[in-house]
């Protein structure tokens, strides 16, 4: 199994406003981590840190390898996205799981403000007997201070591959400068989304489970699908509470007993 993290500033394009920082207020931050079996035992064979990002690995069980991802040059209850005068904020994770692994993904909550510039790539490989977990929520704009993302823009790009054939791959990308509609396309309106992918041999007989995990809360608006041993659901909704139970209990109904979960996702 292998983990790499990149964020750093891309440098404006031409029709775009300068630079609004100095150098020593950047950040260009990496982390990398390999784990494999070894003689039995898992094991790490390759850590890297650098910038603001660390890993804080506590040792709960001898069989699974857990590693929270810290930013140091901030707070740790979420991932925050700030204002950009220019530059665009981008972050790249490539997760990669050979043959017989088991990797989870659930960063906390990603908060973008209003004025960010943000660019994210995804690229996860996938061995067809491996299994992934991966789950995240994101707040657009800063909902409780009354702010709405009136202003900058937010790109995603994912592939996800299964034994070298490509399952899953989505472009997206949100302007703040344009009025956001109702159709769900542009998310519903809604400031808060969640997003669920399960792959592993019989990851459609959960589907089930995870659809009546987010059909649990009325104010919520989810979907959800299987095809070639993937599960993708994404939901939207006005109201992070109740996105937020929602959300933990389809990680509970993907995870089924049998994917170890981090003890501090399960305490939210």
């Amino acid at each position: 199994m292998r983990l790499d993290f990149d964020s750093l500033p891309a440098p404006p394009a031409p029709d775009e406003p300068g630079n609004d920082l100095p150098a020593c207020l950047r950040v260009d931050a990496q982390l990398r981590l390999a784990v494999a079996r070894e003689a039995g035992r898992l094991r790490l064979t390759d850590r890297h840190e650098a910038g603001a990002f660390r890993f804080r690995m506590p040792r709960r069980t001898p069989d699974a390898i857990e590693a929270l991802m810290v930013n140091v040059a901030g707070g740790a209850a979420a991932e925050r996205i700030y204002r950009s005068g220019g530059d665009m904020t981008r972050m790249t994770m490539s997760l990669k799981a050979e043959n017989g692994a088991t990797l989870c993904w659930l960063p906390a909550e990603t908060i973008i403000h209003k004025g960010a510039r943000l660019m994210r790539d995804f690229s996860i490989t996938l061995a067809p007997d491996s299994q992934l977990l991966l789950g995240e929520m994101l707040q657009i704009g800063r909902i409780a201070s009354g702010e709405r993302f009136t202003s900058g823009s937010w790109q995603d790009r994912w592939r996800l591959r299964i034994g070298g054939k490509l399952v899953l791959a989505e472009e997206f990308h949100l302007k703040g400068e344009e009025p956001r509609s109702g159709h769900p396309g542009a998310l519903a309106g809604q400031p808060f989304m969640a997003t669920l992918i399960l792959a592993m041999p019989d990851a459609g007989e959960r589907l089930a489970g995870i659809r009546e995990a987010f059909g649990s809360e009325p104010t919520v608006q989810a979907g959800a699908t299987s095809h070639s041993g993937l599960v993708f659901a994404r939901a939207l909704s006005s109201n992070d509470v109740a996105l937020r139970r929602a959300f933990l209990s389809a990680v509970r109904a993907a995870a089924g007993g049998d994917l170890q979960l981090s003890r501090l996702l399960m305490l939210q």
